[in-house]
């Protein structure tokens, strides 16, 4: 025996909640028509740290641990032989590991193909994302979304210890509202956890119209706990009789495009495998090297119904740019294509940061809809990639900047004050001059009347808070003063373009990093107010930047000091333009308005479980008549090397393609990528 239950007796009483929900299971338990929790099980698995109140559910039962049965604490390891519910409130921080769904995602092969094995054994557990999913970048305010796949097989809360309790209960909930027969045949044919999650994607409060299913609405890597329906979830699955259970997707992956290591792309000996999943009801892969799209076949033939029913498929884009994943399928036939080409990264629905494409496979058969089966393909987020004009790749840099602007991630942010009184204060300062060139008078003046009142309160506020004691009783007036800055920034600004203030100040600080010579013309002014700002590192911030520019060949420096750019200005590249906004998001945050741009300077944030960071950039070459690739021009250290298509190194130019030699790659003692 693996370990103990301890079982209750079957009582008239699914639950003690006294909620409407709970009336509602209660009653159709005691009319004979729903299932209750007698066969269901809960396991906590953090020490009791976050747990259930097994108390408020009579006919649960509750899985104790003992010396069989596997650790007792940490991310499950083993399936349990019965229908399991579970959770654990337990993550690392994000830059040691993250939370507990991240470790599973990280473990190519392993890790997804065992939360497919618990998805399709009636184990489900739910993990808090902890530090994996906010909004920011880089630590200040967040990390953005660092999960590399998207799956059906675990549910994520948005949140840490404690957010995954809702839950818990809705999903209780659901399984007990189940009519007794319905009920059973899922626990045999091994579909609770599935059609458990099409239940709670379907009811989902982002989901205002049936179409919405088919979207990311509905399917988010991380939910968030308040917009659950109980309710809605428990009245779906007390009408599901066994006629109306959900097809099971499963996918897999017969033939797809093999990026060539040394060629097109450059890790150490013993790469962390770019195939992150392959399990049935979710496939995730790394983009990885220089392939213009990654090409996937998918075989759908293993698509089922339990009632034999005839199906029509569907593959949608949940995340990311449609313009760049084509899908080739036709609703009928066992096959689709897939072709995905790289994207930056992008502002989710969520308004977080991801670098990550969802592509979801969904089955109907007339009378209800699958939970989706998940393709993932995940973009390096300190990688960027520029394409010329005829779509052929121009260049890839390895180590791209923070692309945060720095404002405040939410809308209560007192900060808000800040950004205002920037963005409308006249003068003779760069800071105003700057301003003025992107809002007239008009729209000054009308920051500056939502501003003074809002700051009245706020100095007010601060004031009273800085007595003894003075927090205490000022709580509940800086909670309204914030509601009132987010109402505020909602409210509409005048314009061309009807936009609320909240667009328009962004707006503005993102055309200010868009002004490419920035720095390069006000090297004076910003470096004076580099040496006197509030941020003690700014001047070596702002240093260390226009270094890297100058290593990647971006920049050149004269023998009397000046800054000027490699290519002329009327030959400036995307890539130009990338690397010269780089430089002014720090400038900006550091120099420039150091008290309103809040941001962390240096590359992206990425998992170095995932990749090495290089400090090149490469620029490809190609036939000018055939188009053909020739190789590339890698600039490091001030320096340029020329490579070869295979990835040998030319170290006599492309004239000389006989004195070629090959290059290994390895990570130094620092933790960057070194070819020799």
């Amino acid at each position: 025996m693996a370990a103990l239950l301890v079982i209750s007796s079957t009582q008239g009483q699914v639950t003690k909640r006294d909620d409407a929900t709970a009336k509602l299971l209660n009653e159709w338990y005691n009319d004979g028509t729903a299932a209750g929790l007698a066969a269901i099980t809960y396991e906590n698995r953090d020490g009791q740290h976050s747990a259930l109140n097994t108390k408020l559910y009579p006919q649960l039962q509750v899985f104790e641990h003992t010396s069989l049965s596997g650790a007792d604490k940490g991310p499950a390891g083993r399936l349990r032989l019965g229908p399991t519910v579970g959770n654990c409130s337990m993550a690392a921080p994000a830059v040691s590991g993250g939370s507990l769904p991240r470790f599973f995602m990280m473990d190519p092969g392993r890790g997804a193909q065992f939360l497919m094995m618990q998805y399709l054994a009636n184990n489900l557990f739910v993990y808090p994302e902890h530090q994996d999913y906010d909004i920011g970048a880089n630590g200040v305010g967040g990390y953005g979304d660092l999960y590399p796949m998207n799956t059906p097989a675990v549910l994520i809360s948005q949140g840490s210890s404690g957010s995954d309790q809702v839950f818990l209960q809705a999903v209780l909930s659901t399984l007990a509202a189940f009519p007794r027969e319905t009920q059973r045949v899922l626990i045999e044919k091994r579909l609770l956890i599935p059609t458990v999650q099409a239940i709670l994607r379907q009811c989902y409060r982002t989901v205002k119209k049936p179409d919405d299913y088919f979207t990311g609405a509905a399917h988010p890597v991380v939910f968030d706990g308040t917009l659950l329906d109980e309710e809605k979830m428990a009245r779906m699955a007390q009408g599901m009789t066994p006629d109306k259970i959900p097809p099971l997707v499963q996918v897999a992956v017969v033939e797809e495009s093999e990026p060539q290591a040394g060629k097109q792309f450059f890790e150490g000996p013993k790469p962390l495998d770019h195939k992150l999943a392959d399990a049935r009801v979710c496939i995730s892969r790394v983009f990885r090297g220089s392939l213009d799209e990654h090409g996937m076949v998918i075989d759908l033939s293993k698509v089922a119904d339990l009632m034999g029913r005839p199906m029509q498929l569907s593959m949608r884009v949940l995340q990311g740019d449609p313009r760049l994943v084509r899908i080739d399928h036709a609703g009928a036939g066992p096959y689709a294509r897939l072709r995905v080409r790289w994207q930056p990264p992008f502002i989710n629905r969520t308004g977080i940061r991801s670098s990550r494409v969802d592509i979801g496979i969904f089955a109907s058969n007339g009378t209800s809809v699958s939970a989706p089966a998940i393709i993932s393909f995940f973009m390096l987020p300190n990688e960027r990639r520029f394409y010329q004009k005829d779509g052929r790749l121009a260049e890839i840099e390895y180590q791209a900047p923070n692309p945060d602007v720095g404002l405040p991630a939410s809308d209560n942010d007192t900060r808000w004050l800040r950004v205002m009184l920037a963005s409308s204060l006249a003068g003779d300062g760069l800071r105003s001059r700057l301003m003025e060139k992107l809002l007239n008078e008009e729209q000054r003046k009308a920051i500056q009347a939502v501003w003074l009142p809002l700051d009245k309160r706020f100095q007010t506020i601060t004031a009273m808070e800085a007595k003894p004691g003075g927090k205490e009783g000022t709580a509940n007036l800086r909670t309204g003063l914030e509601k009132d800055i987010a109402t505020a920034l909602e409210a509409s600004f005048p314009g061309a373009e009807k936009v609320s203030l909240k667009l328009a100040l962004t707006a503005v600080f993102y055309r200010l990093a868009d002004i490419n010579d920035l720095y390069l013309v006000l090297r004076k002014d910003i470096d004076a107010m580099a040496a006197q700002s509030s941020k003690k590192m700014a001047a070596n911030d702002i240093r260390r930047e226009v270094q890297r520019l100058l290593d990647l060949g971006v920049l050149i420096e004269q023998a009397d000091g000046t800054l000027t750019t490699a290519a002329a200005q009327q030959q400036w590249t995307a890539a130009d333009h990338h690397y010269l906004r780089g430089l002014n998001l720090t400038v900006l945050s550091q120099a420039v308005f150091p008290e309103v741009l809040e941001r962390a300077v240096g590359p992206a944030f990425v998992d170095l479980r995932l990749t090495t960071p290089k400090p090149w950039r490469d620029v490809f070459r190609y036939d000018e008549i055939s188009g053909k690739l020739l190789g590339w021009v890698r600039h490091q250290a001030g320096r340029t090397h020329f490579f070869d298509a295979e990835g040998l190194l030319l170290p006599e130019g492309p004239k000389h393609p006989e004195k070629a030699q090959a290059v290994t790659y390895d990570r130094n003692a620092q933790g960057v990528m070194e070819w020799r």
